[in-house]
């Protein structure tokens, strides 16, 4: 059996609720009236954690009248409905929440490393109504595998990456006051570049970087890497934009802008 048939036949049944409550037009069962999602056209933005990717989304979802997102669900909600749980039930754990971001981290990489492409593949499992014809947004893949995986896999869907320096990004991190950033942990630089661990630790002292902000990022690397997809060129449906120093408002209008060429 399948990761996917597993799925459905062993951890599915046992989730409540059913995510129909919360997404109408979306099923994770295949049949007449439904479409895979990986056939759909999509805007898929790609940023890792502190790099403004959900503040640009809401104002490109405003400009647009409300359109496109909350059609189908967040990267948080499919790991909390597929990768999460089925993961838990590979290693024979309680299906059950896990707020801690480390902890889901180490269940999203276990899910990775059974089902190719990870989150990407994750997304495809979802198929929307066939009627449905409006504007799709989602923020759903982080990482080089699961892009590399989305634009090799799902022609119709346009990844749209977004840059930002990782101490700009610590920085945000640090900031920032969401309850999803829960995370125990140290405040160990070994995962930055050499040449980034002084200005890092002088940040630290200063109290501009916190130890949360470092174990989320620590761990985040550890699936995803620090840096933007290298081999982007390569694929005429991937486009990077480089953030450091823009507004949001202007990450959002060069959004819009890719969306309006098609």
């Amino acid at each position: 059996m399948d990761a996917r048939q597993t799925y459905l036949q062993e951890v599915y049944p046992r989730l409540l609720p059913p995510l129909s409550e919360r997404y109408p037009l979306v099923s994770l069962s295949p049949g007449p009236g439904w479409k895979p999602l990986g056939e759909q056209r999509l805007l898929m933005l790609v940023a890792l954690t502190g790099t403004g990717k959900s503040t640009a989304l809401d104002i490109v979802s405003r400009r647009l009248g409300g359109r496109g997102l909350d059609i189908i669900p967040t990267r948080r909600e499919v790991a909390d409905w597929i990768a999460i749980p089925l993961a838990q039930h590979w290693v024979g754990d309680a299906l059950s929440p896990t707020p801690d971001r480390v902890k889901r981290f180490e269940y999203t990489r276990r899910f990775a490393k059974r089902v190719e492409g990870g989150m990407a593949a994750a997304f495809s499992w979802l198929n929307l109504a066939e009627d449905y014809a409006g504007t799709l947004l989602s923020e759903g893949i982080r990482g080089e595998n699961e892009i590399r995986f989305a634009l090799s896999h799902f022609p119709r869907w346009r990844i749209v990456e977004l840059a930002l320096h990782p101490l700009t990004r610590l920085r945000r991190l640090s900031g920032r006051r969401e309850a999803f950033d829960q995370a125990a942990g140290e405040a160990d630089l070994s995962f930055l570049p050499p040449e980034l661990r002084d200005e890092a630790a002088e940040l630290f002292r200063a109290g501009e970087i916190s130890e949360k902000a470092l174990t989320i990022t620590r761990a985040e690397a550890t699936n995803y890497g620090l840096y933007p997809f290298a081999d982007g060129a390569a694929f005429g449906n991937y486009q990077r934009l480089d953030t450091d120093g823009c507004a949001p408002e202007q990450v959002a209008e060069a959004i819009i802008e890719i969306l309006q060429r098609g």
